[in-house]
C-alpha cells in the first residue's frame, strides 16, 4: 500500500548539507524522517520505509479494527 496521501510535511531542514523532511502518517503517532530532494520523494521513501519496517501491516489492522 502507498501511504503518501497519508503522510504530510511537518518541517523540512537542512542538515549536513541534506535536505531532510519530517513526515507524520495521520492517524497514527508515527513520524518518520528521510532524506529527499523533493516533497514527492520524500513521501515516496517515507512510504517505502514504513513497509520496509512492516508497520504497513499494523497499520492496515488498526484501521480495520476501526472500521
Amino acid at each position: 500500500m502507498d501511504y503518501s496521501n497519508d503522510l504530510e510535511i511537518v518541517e523540512v531542514y537542512e542538515l549536513l548539507g541534506e535536505r531532510r523532511y519530517r513526515l507524520h502518517l495521520r492517524g497514527t503517532i508515527l513520524y518518520v524522517n528521510v532524506a529527499a530532494d523533493s516533497e514527492d520523494e520524500a513521501k515516496r521513501k517515507a512510504s517505502d520505509i514504513i513497509r520496509q519496517l512492516g508497520f504497513d501491516k499494523i497499520i492496515d489492522l488498526y484501521r480495520e479494527d476501526k472500521q
